[in-house]
């Protein structure tokens, strides 16, 4: 009687009987295929030679492992012409040849390995009563083929890092179909203009603004249309944004401290109401405050100032960068940021994130002026107003503002003296996003000092409408207005955003269809992620072949 829930072809196979023990369910079963063909001249059997028995490993039953005893034959080949005498008969489906697992427990571990790895892997097949060893599972995991059609038609390129500052790869994605086609071991231009060359066929290439990719698919496939991806190109323009608003940062702490002198005096929160139903005060007119004079530089500073005019200097006189490295003594990492800088970049500062506690800022410094230090009681005050954070956040908000305390003088900053919290300035990162934020996504307060800040400095002014301008262009994808915005910017005077204007006339073409097609390189950063997700679950220990054939998807059947 056959079992056709059983066995994966009834056709071939015959079961005699059944045996179960505590742990092991095993399957007796006869080969019962006429006429088996010989593996070499395919011509069908005649004469049988021997019986022999052999043992295959098969997917597991409700934790119960399973093996199938086949009793399978030998065959004669009496075929002139071939050179094989004596063939065992094949099992197509069922097992390979001297296999000791049947094909669908081999497929089974081989996915096991593809989603989880070795460790894990072995860990949950173990649990499913497939005892097996994690090299076993990465070894099934390599042997599998990879799926490989025609080549793709609209090609993403994209590079990874196998360890962060010193070893890449790339990772090519079929943009029509989302799926990631093949991985190189570098990010050279001549191993991509070869990969190209072995298959032919793509027409689209959306890449970064990387010089080497360029190169690549020129030497590659020169007939292909490149596109630069947007999303890279708002980035350059964002960074050039922030080094324009670095140049202008010392006026961000006037504009602060203008913004917090023309507050008005703080209320109580007990007087809150009373004075909500009062008729409102005539308002008096705040004296405009002395511009604050810039602070001096530090000598941190001064010396890396110092250096940036040497470089610049030696550059202005024909000096090579590595030249200029060995003469003062610097990392040439550094004399090519100074070398290439419009202007001296100054230090970008570091600053906390405002966190639950930025809706009720003008609140505490009112509150930090009027003399009242007491954590708790301003936590309180706090709560009655619906913030829901921690004592710990606002006692960390008051001490970070708070004057030390003498060593004589005990107690935190809830107890003590009076002291007034010094306005913190925003980074010009902050100041950037809040120059691209909509109307409706700015505070009133970020509102008012950025108004005060164009006020005071007309050419920030300038620089948001220009990248204003761009950022429409891109989310339109109008790439026929691209010309005048470059023409424009290139006579706006504005150094950081004259040379993003420059750096898109080396990559014309891919810059304009970049804004013009609908391709571009997201589905290759999503497959990325999956790339690091899998290389971080293995602990980074993975070789390629392995990393390889873990990102790229299964072959039909393997």
């Amino acid at each position: 009687m056959s079992h056709p829930m059983l066995l994966p072809d009834p056709s071939l196979i015959h079961v005699d009987y059944l045996s179960a023990s505590d742990d092991t369910v095993t399957l007796v079963a006869t080969v019962v295929q006429a006429q088996p063909r010989c593996p070499d001249c395919q011509q069908p059997a005649q004469r049988l030679h021997s019986r022999y028995y052999r043992t295959l490993a098969d997917q597991s039953w409700k934790s119960l492992r399973v093996r199938l005893r086949l009793r399978s034959r030998r065959w004669f080949c009496n075929h002139p012409a071939c050179a094989r005498r004596i063939f065992t008969e094949r099992l197509p489906g069922v097992a390979h040849r001297s296999a000791r697992r049947t094909d669908h427990l081999t497929g089974v571990l081989r996915r096991l390995g593809m989603a989880l790895g070795g460790e894990a892997g072995a860990r949950l097949a173990a649990e499913l009563g497939m005892a097996v060893s994690p090299d076993t599972l990465l070894r099934q995991v390599k042997q599998a083929g990879s799926c490989f059609g025609p080549a793709p038609r609209v090609l993403g390129v994209d590079d990874f890092a196998f360890r962060r500052g010193h070893h890449y790869g790339t990772i090519l994605v079929d943009l029509e179909r989302g799926e990631p086609v093949d991985l190189l071991p570098d990010r050279r231009a001549e191993t991509l203009a070869a990969w190209l060359r072995e298959h032919p066929g793509v027409e689209i290439v959306s890449r970064d603004r990387g010089g080497a990719y360029a190169e690549g698919v020129r030497q590659g496939a020169p007939n292909a249309q490149q596109v630069a991806d947007r999303w890279h190109l708002l980035k350059n323009l964002v960074e050039a944004l922030e080094a324009t608003l670095t140049q202008e940062e010392r006026a961000f702490a006037v504009v602060a401290a203008a913004e917090t002198e023309s507050q008005p005096p703080a209320v109580p929160l007990a007087e809150t109401a009373a004075r909500s139903a009062a008729a409102p005060a005539e308002p008096v007119p705040a004296a405009s405050p002395a511009p604050a004079a810039p602070a001096a530089p530090t000598p941190g500073e001064a010396r890396r100032r110092q250096l940036y005019e040497e470089v610049q200097c030696l550059q202005g006189l024909g000096w090579s960068k590595r030249a200029i490295a060995r003469e003062l003594d610097q990392p040439l990492r550094t004399i090519h940021r100074y070398a290439q800088a419009p202007v001296f970049p100054a230090r970008k500062r570091r600053t906390r994130p405002p966190g639950q506690l930025a809706p009720y800022r003008r609140y505490l410094e009112r509150r930090l002026e009027e003399g009242c230090r007491n954590v708790a009681q301003l936590w309180r005050e706090l709560q009655e107003q619906g913030f829901t954070g921690s004592y710990a956040a606002v006692y960390a908000w008051i001490a970070e503002r708070c004057p030390p305390r003498s060593p004589g003088e005990k107690g935190g900053p809830g107890q003590g003296s009076q002291a007034r919290a010094h306005p913190v300035p925003p980074t010009p990162r902050t100041v950037a996003w809040w120059l691209l934020r909509r109307p409706d996504e700015v505070t009133v307060e970020q509102q008012a000092f950025l108004e005060q800040l164009q006020e005071r400095c007309p050419v920030i002014q300038q620089a948001r409408k220009l990248v204003q301008e761009f950022f429409g262009i891109t989310r339109k994808r109008e790439g026929a207005k691209l010309e005048d915005w470059v023409i424009r910017t290139s006579g706006s005077g504005i150094g950081a955003l004259r040379s993003f204007a420059v750096g898109l006339r080396r990559d014309w073409d891919a810059v304009v269809a970049g804004l013009t097609l609908p391709w571009s390189n997201g589905p290759v950063e999503g497959q990325v992620n999956r790339l690091k997700l899998i290389k971080r679950q293995m602990y980074g220990r993975a070789g390629f072949p392995l990393l390889r054939a873990r990102v790229l998807p299964l072959a039909a059947g393997a």
